[in-house]
């Protein structure tokens, strides 16, 4: 038969199972139903291949149907209707669509049928190679009859050139859609592809301020203020999918003569100049900033802004909160704070301790509609078990739960941040790296606006070509397992100090390339990360 006719020519043969989609157009393509058929692929004996199935493993009868390779111009996976699915592309815009048991035996099939459709066209070009080299020939034995060898030269030159230039494919050939195209009269309208933007919010931080206040001069003629310095951290949660999606903001909305508690404290202006890798002139730092923008890819009601609240380290949460959940005369209580906040930011000044985090969402729907209404939550203790950002998840999915959320020890205080759309051309920005865009005004009003990066989802459809060179990386500490060591009876008051080096030579210098805390250095040599005051089994809290 035409099957053993062909295998003896050495042709592909190939059968087994495979699921057979219903081709009806008025189906959706979701609804499509596949029925299970043995497919058996052979060769004829002019060397075509057509693609039989039957309904059970006997090829011997007449098969079910037919598909013709001959007219099938492509084999390409389509896993949107059926796992493991794939379809064939015929001549006449049709397609048959078929789905194995795996993704193995998909591969198997789809590898398969391409063979043979390039070994088809392959052999249908040299075929036609080897018509048009024989006329070529017989006209040339002509011309060699009459005499005139320098013109059978010639010929010859001419039968090489047509046959490289047959051989070669014209590109948009392969493509019968864009013969249809009329590209004539259209000038190239070549423009730089234009960076893309999410939904771009402004935040603006405005003050945070605790019940419990005074004065912190000797002689109590300064304003009244919070008797210690804190700092607050904003950041972006995406609570349906689990995911932090920017970097940390952080602000200090301190008063200036709090600030001067730390050993941190710069003098200066509201903008710092920055040399240290930058070309001179380029890089503007808000030295106190206020006003990030965030931007967000895919906007939904689910996308919460968190403040987290930081203070100096100075011992466990639950102690150094109590003052400030009381309602009672605070005169003595609040000296008595002044008193240690001092004592600690003169001996641990650069260390950081969690303290608070309030929450609000973002968004009214999944049109990037801000909810501007909203306010931020009350200021909730810290849970000194809760740090991680997994348990922030867990605090977010009970955020619009009352009875939930009341159950949380409150700190009396409040926070005011305010947001608002802009435009991505938004006037007075600096980027991440603190590299000025455009519209930007040295010497303009306000404080520098600057941009907080975004983690955009690994996803097709958010991916973008990057339009800038950038090398950040993000440096998370989240728990050290200290409870094997036998030297201490007790592990407290431990930091690791994180360092990047250029050599692991012992008299390596730590590079100034770490991104500084404001009012500090723009860049530093170390960043450290605290743990809890007084930890047996001391977990990182992170900066």
């Amino acid at each position: 038969d035409a099957a053993s006719l062909g295998s003896q020519k050495g042709g592909v043969s190939k059968h087994g199972w495979l699921y057979k989609g219903n081709m009806n157009s008025a189906i959706s393509v979701t609804m499509r139903s596949f029925k299970r058929r043995y497919f058996h692929l052979a060769q004829l004996g002019d060397g075509s291949y057509n693609l039989n199935f039957y309904k059970d493993e006997n090829t011997s009868k007449e098969p079910k149907g037919t598909i013709f390779l001959d007219s099938c111009m492509g084999v390409v996976q389509n896993s949107k209707v059926r796992r493991f699915a794939f379809e064939l592309k015929m001549q006449d815009k049709s397609t048959f669509l078929l789905a194995a048991d795996s993704e193995a035996e998909m591969e198997e099939w789809i590898s398969t049928l391409n063979k043979i459709l390039h070994s088809s066209f392959e052999q249908a070009m040299q075929e036609k190679r080897n018509g048009d080299l024989n006329d070529d020939e017989d006209h040339g034995k002509a011309e060699i009859s009459s005499g005139s060898f320098p013109d059978n030269f010639q010929t010859a030159r001419d039968i090489e050139s047509k046959m490289r230039s047959e051989a070669r494919l014209k590109l948009f050939t392969l493509d019968p859609d864009t013969q249809k195209l009329d590209f004539s009269g259209i000038e190239p309208d070549v423009r730089p592809f234009e960076e893309k933007f999410g939904k771009r919010v402004l935040v603006s931080c405005h003050n945070l301020s605790f019940n419990l206040q005074g004065c912190i001069t000797e002689n109590e003629e300064g304003p009244t203020t919070n008797v210690e310095p804190f700092y607050v951290v904003l950041s972006l949660f995406d609570v349906q999918n689990s995911r932090k999606i920017s970097a940390d903001f952080h602000v200090d909305l301190n008063h200036p003569m709090v600030r001067q508690m730390t050993c941190g404290h710069v003098s200066g202006s509201n903008l710092e100049i920055i040399g240290d890798g930058l070309p001179e002139g380029l890089g503007l730092a808000p030295h106190y900033p206020t006003q990030g923008v965030f931007s967000v890819t895919c906007p939904h009601p689910e996308i919460f802004l968190v403040a987290r609240i930081e203070k100096v380290l100075q011992g466990g949460i639950t102690h150094c909160t109590e003052p400030y959940m009381k309602s009672s005369d605070s005169t003595k209580v609040a000296q008595k704070v002044l008193k240690n906040a001092k004592t600690a930011c003169s001996r641990l000044g650069q260390y950081r301790m969690p303290f608070a985090w309030a929450a609000r969402p973002v968004f009214k729907d999944a049109s990037g509609t801000l909810e501007k209404n909203a306010r931020f939550s009350a200021l909730y203790r810290q849970d000194s078990s809760k740090l991680s950002d997994e348990d922030m998840f867990k605090l977010l999915s009970d955020f619009r739960k009352p009875e939930k959320m009341a159950k949380l020890p409150v700190l009396l205080g409040s926070i005011d941040v305010t947001i608002d759309s802009v435009a991505p051309d938004v006037p007075n920005c600096v980027t991440s790296s603190y590299i000025p865009v455009r519209n930007f005004e040295k010497n303009g009003p306000g404080s520098a606006l600057l941009e907080v990066e975004e983690f955009v989802p690994c996803i097709a459809k958010c991916a973008q070509p990057f339009t800038i060179y950038k090398n950040h990386l993000y440096v998370y500490p989240k728990h050290l397992k200290y409870d094997g060591q036998k030297s201490f009876a007790k592990a407290r008051n431990i930091a690791v100090c994180v360092e990047f080096k250029d050599s692991d030579d012992d008299e390596a210098q730590p590079l100034k390339c770490i991104y500084g805390r404001p009012g500090g250095p723009l860049f530093t040599k170390q960043a450290y990360a605290a743990v809890l005051h007084h930890q047996q089994n001391p977990e990182f809290y992170d900066e």
